[in-house]
């Protein structure tokens, strides 16, 4: 499952700020033990910058498909200054989410990220989600997802949007289940454009 957001290219300064005044902290429930839908068991919490090495791995676990849905096709390779990029925290600019499993103090995993980066659309936020190829259909998405929207809305985006394949179905009931609107990406016949506004908490 993947969105839009691309690791390769670094987004321009937004022209417009947030609609509202964001928390100047992140909070407290974007760093939460859960059990997804499916009965995995989880630690969810924001992307460190001492966790490339962790995001280097969950990469490089990824399937050639997995891989390619997550970049849409546009690079093969994601190289360590864009895994460190990616991981760099940038609240409330941009917000990247971890899904590990069991304890994470000992050393587990990254299993699923979910992420949004400001767009070049002013008030809007582009997102991009992608779990490990063996935690699929296990509920990890959408532990993801609903924290994931429910951040961009306290950072202030009007609007959340991402793309991804046509064929990538799994990936487009995520997002019709948590309200977005699929509609075809412009000049892009194999893409979908998947979009949400975010309305004041």
């Amino acid at each position: 499952m993947s969105g839009a957001a691309d690791p390769s290219r670094t987004p321009e300064v937004p022209q417009e700020q947030p609609s509202q005044q964001p928390p100047a902290r992140l909070p407290r429930w974007l760093n939460v033990r859960c059990t997804s839908r499916g009965g995995a068991r989880l630690h969810i919490r924001p992307l460190r910058a001492e966790d490339a090495a962790r995001e280097r791995a969950f990469i490089d676990g990824l399937s050639p498909a997995s891989l390619s849905q997550r970049l849409l096709g546009t690079i093969r390779e994601v190289t360590d200054e864009q895994v460190a990029e990616l991981v760099r925290p940038d609240w409330p600019r941009r917000l990247a989410l971890a899904a590990l499993s069991g304890d994470a103090i000992t050393g587990d995993g990254i299993i699923g990220v979910a992420r949004f980066d400001v767009s070049e659309r002013p008030g809007s936020a582009e997102f991009a989600i992608v779990v490990a190829d063996h935690w699929q259909r296990r509920g990890v998405g959408h532990a993801l997802f609903h924290r994931l929207v429910r951040a961009a809305r306290l950072a202030g985006y009007r609007e959340l949007v991402g793309t991804t394949f046509a064929v990538n179905r799994e990936m487009i009931e995520l997002a019709r289940s948590h309200g977005f609107e699929v509609g075809p990406e412009e000049g892009e016949p194999s893409l979908r454009r998947l979009t949400l506004p975010l309305q004041a908490a």
